[in-house]
C-alpha cells in the first residue's frame, strides 16, 4: 500500500506523456539543422533560445544566440539571429546584431 502513490504517479506520466507533447515539436531539430549547415564541419557548437512568439499555431518566431569554435583552443565567435520556423521546418533566417533589441510579442500582446 506505501508504494501505490508511486505507481500511480509513474502510470500518470506515462499516459499523460502522449497527450502532453509540444505543439511544435521538431522546433529544436530545425534549429540544430541550421545551425550545423552555418558552421563547418568538425565545429563545436551550441545555440540558446532567446525569446520566442507563436504568431500562429504553425508559425513561430524564434530570437536565437549561436557560439561556435573550429578549434578548441579558440575563442568562441557569437551570432544572432531571428529564425521563422513553419510547420516545423525553417521558412527563413536574418541575422541580427549581437546587442539588437528585438521584440518577439506579437502585435496583440503589445
Amino acid at each position: 500500500m506505501r508504494y501505490l502513490p508511486t505507481l500511480m504517479l509513474g502510470i500518470s506520466f506515462v499516459l499523460f506523456s502522449f497527450t502532453s507533447t509540444s505543439a511544435h515539436p521538431s522546433i529544436s531539430t530545425a534549429i540544430d539543422r541550421f545551425v550545423s549547415n552555418l558552421y563547418p564541419k568538425g565545429s563545436h557548437y551550441f545555440w540558446v533560445i532567446n525569446n520566442t512568439t507563436t504568431e500562429s499555431p504553425e508559425e513561430i518566431i524564434v530570437d536565437l544566440n549561436t557560439s561556435v569554435r573550429n578549434l578548441p583552443e579558440e575563442t568562441p565567435t557569437e551570432s544572432r539571429f531571428l529564425l521563422l520556423v513553419v510547420e516545423g521546418e525553417l521558412f527563413a533566417a536574418q541575422k541580427i546584431p549581437l546587442n539588437a533589441n528585438v521584440d518577439c510579442q506579437s502585435d496583440e500582446e503589445v
